[in-house]
């Protein structure tokens, strides 16, 4: 795992971006934006996880991303007529 700690720096700041960004009012928790930085910053942990193998980290970072892929799934499937980036009326 060459780039570990540099992929787990990333992965964390875009989980604080994403988190940040809910609670300013910028985006909603139906944005695609969000839910895309919580997938990436879960598939950066999970990778972070593989070496030296963290089981904890690993289960909860593969169950956030599918969390997230189901709520992008939910806003592409969807009937909503929202603007996917910030999950506002378009």
């Amino acid at each position: 795992m060459e780039f570990s700690y540099e992929i787990g720096i990333v992965a964390g700041i875009l989980f604080v971006v994403g988190y940040g960004l809910l609670n300013f009012g910028v985006v909603t928790s139906k944005s695609v934006l969000y839910q895309t930085l919580n997938f990436l910053g879960a598939l950066g942990f999970t990778y972070t996880a593989i070496s030296p193998f963290n089981p904890g980290l690993m289960i909860t970072e593969v169950v956030w991303a599918i969390v997230a892929l189901f709520g992008l799934w939910k806003i592409f499937s969807g009937p909503s007529r929202k603007n996917p980036a910030t999950g506002a009326a378009a």
